[in-house]
């Protein structure tokens, strides 16, 4: 330990002339006429350490001393929670003797080590408790997890229990180990393939047009059923529509088998495919598998109109392309002739109107046709002729312009990015944006605003406003280019700019349903594990956003159960998000409470059961063999948890980590210090009043 102040020590010495001499004149000089010599000079010594004691906490005193810490080796324990486990014969064994045992590795580990469990399927879960219901596995995202919360501590072991099965995330041998942790493997499942047959995927298109018939493919797989046929049905409402046979040809049987639907009508179809079960199966769930296919009349059609060339019209014209829901046409403003002027979803403007009025006429027409229009704005805008025909004003030097980056709005509710995608916003190269005030309608939805440097500004980038029941879109910048070429540089593909750009305009394009009370189901299709959810949009007479009144949905499932709802209000709207639903197809009617003038709305989606845990149920221990030996480790069988905890143990390379930690505080805000003051005060007065000297 180590004292310091923080003022020049000849202060010390003023202190000790300050002490001695207000105790001499007090006790010493004798002006009380204290005639016990020993206690004259206890109270000269307390006064004396008294003031010298308070002058010296004035310097403010540091003191420093150093400990050591022992910091245990982290051990943690991960166990494969998911529906593979038991889908074998053991089942019995991993419902109770195997937990047993855990148990038992757990108390022993407890003991020497810091010892962290965890139960991982789709998720990690902290202290979990093993039930073997996870419907998918993701065991690179559990070792991801465990590096990344033992970051820069002593983590020095992580006993992964699985069946080596994973179908989510990548390969756990490319998971990063970045605290060079041992890893061992306890092996868990059955390494025996067992008689078999199964629907491993379906391929098809999600959209198809009325009046044709469509392709899919049916992926089968099957084990030990050789010489015998897979009878192949497509039924669609427990009416058949197609049936084949496939001749199993070799005990690791897989086939692509084309199906040809017939057309249908418009609207939403659930078709069942099935194989018939064999005798013997390990399984008869993954025997089936649902398919949602929504029928339209036509596409949409989207008339992209540019004041000149540029290399964003190229990247938003690939983007569109990719989307079998849109029919596109594009024009120079020059070569325009009005086409499409009445049976076009959405005209998207680059650049229009122009600096000296181009397209002024245009803009005016479409408005009083109440065309949904996405406009795109940047250096050859005219944002004067803009600011009087829509709802965009900017107020400032028409030639000055910002380079800006995107963040985005997490408050923005109209849609929502994928998760994986909401990360990408910080990544992307800035865009030319003018530079001024921005003036936007109160009730406009920002999905991006601008950042300029390290400034997050209010200035909206990517913004939606309605007027009279139409949606505008407005994009304020320029470059959109760039972000398609990084897109593919990051990703490997153009999913985000695609994806971006088609829910920007199927929001906009999607608001010619004149209706004022409007359900939307954020997908046809629903995952079981995922919550379904659902917004509402209510317009009064001026079709104007409203929430005032409630409003209730009631989801009826096939076997004619019902789950009864109330929506949430947002800023302008109602959002639902209910917990997971059975699988199954649901078939849903919205109403608003209170009022006649609002037709009741009915629609149906589905919930699709994951059938990821049923399609290997051959446990894959090579992975986990390959995973422990690359890692430092070994791997164990469950039989095997006495020998995995004395090699653990005797490991040389896990050992505890001690260390000094050096800590600095002040003097005078230590508790007994003003304790010790205390003391000492009461001490003399006390001895003083004894004596009657008070």
């Amino acid at each position: 330990m180590s004292f310091s102040v923080n003022y020049p020590w000849l202060l010390m010495l003023a202190s000790l002339v300050l002490a001695t001499g207000g105790s001499f004149f007090l006790y010493y000089n004798n002006p009380l006429k204290i005639t016990n010599r020993y206690v004259r000079l206890a109270l000269y010594m307390l006064r004396f350490t008294l003031i010298f004691f308070l002058c010296f906490l004035l310097l403010g005193p540091l003191f420093k001393f150093i400990s050591q810490k022992t910091e245990k080796p982290i051990v943690v324990l991960a166990l494969d929670n998911s529906q593979s486990i038991i889908n074998n014969k053991d089942l019995a064994y991993y419902k109770d003797t195997f937990l047993k045992e855990i148990e038992k590795l757990k108390q022993q580990l407890a003991k020497k080590y810091d010892l962290q469990l965890i139960t991982f399927g789709q998720t990690q879960t902290p202290n979990g408790t093993l039930s073997y219901n996870e419907k998918q596995s993701n065991i690179s995202d559990a070792l991801n997890s465990v590096q990344n919360k033992n970051y820069n501590l002593n983590l020095a072991a992580v006993i992964l229990a699985s069946d080596g099965i994973y179908n989510r995330g990548s390969n756990p041998l490319y998971a990063e180990n970045k605290s060079k942790s041992i890893i061992y493997t306890i092996a868990l499942g059955d390494t025996l393939q067992r008689r078999d047959a199964l629907i491993k995927q379906v391929k098809y298109n999600q959209l198809v047009y009325a009046g044709n018939a469509f392709e899919t493919e049916v992926e089968l797989k099957s084990f030990f059923c050789n010489n015998e046929s897979l009878v192949l049905s497509v039924s669609e409402n427990g009416k058949l529509i197609t049936s084949r046979q496939i001749k199993v040809n070799s005990n690791s049987f897989f086939a692509g088998v084309p199906v040809t639907l017939p057309a249908a009508q418009e609207g939403l179809h659930v078709y069942s495919i099935s194989i018939q079960k064999l005798n013997n199966e390990i399984s008869y769930v993954n025997n089936e598998a649902r398919i949602q296919v929504n029928v339209i009349k036509t596409k949409q059609k989207i008339f992209l109109l540019a004041q000149t060339p540029h290399p964003d019209v190229s990247a938003i014209r690939q983007c569109l392309a990719s989307n079998l829901n849109y029919e596109v046409k594009f024009s120079l403003l020059s070569d325009y002739n009005n086409e499409w002027m009445d049976e076009a979803s959405l005209f998207i403007l680059h650049q229009l109107p122009g600096l000296r009025g181009e397209g002024y006429n245009l803009v005016a027409q479409l408005n009083k046709k109440n065309m949904p229009v996405f406009f795109i704005i940047g250096r050859q805008s005219g944002l004067n002729v803009l600011a009087q025909l829509s709802a965009l004003q900017v107020a400032g030097p028409p030639e000055n312009f910002n380079e800006a980056q995107s963040y985005y709005n997490p408050n923005f509710n109209l849609f929502q990015p994928e998760p994986n995608q909401q990360e990408m916003f910080g990544k992307l190269a800035p865009l030319i944006t003018p530079y001024g005030t921005y003036k936007i309608p109160n009730d406009a939805a920002i999905f991006m605003y601008q950042q300029i440097g390290y400034v997050k500004t209010t200035a909206p980038l990517l913004f939606f406003s309605q007027s009279k029941g139409v949606q505008s879109a407005y994009f304020c910048g320029e470059g959109f280019w760039r972000w398609h070429l990084q897109d593919f540089m990051l990703n490997g593909n153009h999913e985000f700019t695609q994806s971006l750009l088609n829910k920007t305009i199927r929001l906009v394009a999607g608001k010619n349903d004149k209706s004022r009370f409007r359900v939307n189901t954020a997908k046809n299709i629903f995952d079981e594990n995922e919550p379904v959810q659902v917004e509402v949009e209510l317009y009064n007479d001026a079709y104007e956003l409203i929430n005032e009144p409630e409003v209730s949905i009631v989801f009826l499932n096939e076997n004619g159960k019902k789950y009864a709802y109330n929506f949430s209000k947002t800023e302008k709207a109602y959002q639902l998000e209910t917990g997971n639903l059975p699988p199954g197809i649901y078939q849903y009617e919205a109403k608003v409470s209170g009022s006649n003038k609002y037709e009741k709305k009915t629609g149906k989606f589905t919930v699709s059961a994951l059938q990821a845990e049923f399609l290997q149920t051959r446990a894959d221990h090579q992975l986990l063999y390959n995973l422990a030996e690359q890692n430092g480790g070994s791997m164990f069988y469950p039989h095997q948890l006495d020998d995995l905890y004395k090699e653990l143990t005797k490991n040389e390379n896990i050992k505890p980590v001690i260390f000094e930690q050096n800590e600095v505080k002040e003097l005078m805000h230590q508790k007994w210090i003003f304790a010790l003051l205390i003391l000492m005060m009461s001490s003399e007065w006390f001895i003083r009043k004894w004596n009657g000297f008070i």
